[in-house]
């Protein structure tokens, strides 16, 4: 069954505030998506710099656009995508401290990104990346270049492990 990745219940289209976030709350019984705010930075597990101004586009993934395994169960999923004409990335929200890398890259992006690229054309976008964001650890290490440049072998997409996200 196709995924539809761009469903409008799970969108928050055209953005053009030059700063904003994107939040999740902590529920694991409420099971809500991720969502975009401007107004209460101390929420904001990403930070989304707008440069240029131009209109981006959000998607909840988890919680909203239905990802299955065959057994019918749900597959992992990445929090959320941001994307405009010449952009797609992929956004992993996490507020932990430790063993947060792994289960991020290697199954919640990965599942995310493999679903996608089957249900849409992937290479319609310019710059394609991905983000694990981390609230608690905003700037990544430099001892994970080599996971980062073995997921652009296998993806043709940057692999960024910083709370920040820059659309120039």
């Amino acid at each position: 069954m196709a995924i539809d990745f761009f469903i409008a219940k799970c969108q928050t289209e055209n953005i053009r505030d030059k700063e904003f976030g994107i939040c999740d709350d902590e529920d694991e019984n409420e099971k809500t998506p991720a969502y975009v705010d401007s107004a209460q930075p101390e929420k904001w597990v990403a930070v989304v710099k707008n440069m240029s101004e131009k209109s981006i586009n959000f998607t909840a993934v988890d919680n909203c656009v239905e990802i299955m395994r065959e057994d019918g169960t749900p597959d992992f999923r990445c929090d959320a995508m941001l994307t405009n004409e010449d952009n797609i990335v992929f956004v992993e929200l996490k507020e932990q401290m430790a063993g947060w890398i792994t289960h991020a890259v290697d199954e919640q992006l990965q599942t995310t990104i493999d679903n996608f690229k089957t249900n849409h054309d992937i290479s319609k976008y310019r710059h394609k990346r991905a983000f694990v964001c981390n609230k608690k650890y905003p700037n990544f290490r430099v001892n994970y270049k080599g996971k980062m440049d073995a997921f652009y072998k296998k993806n043709h997409i940057r692999l960024n492990l910083i709370r920040e996200i820059v659309f120039k």
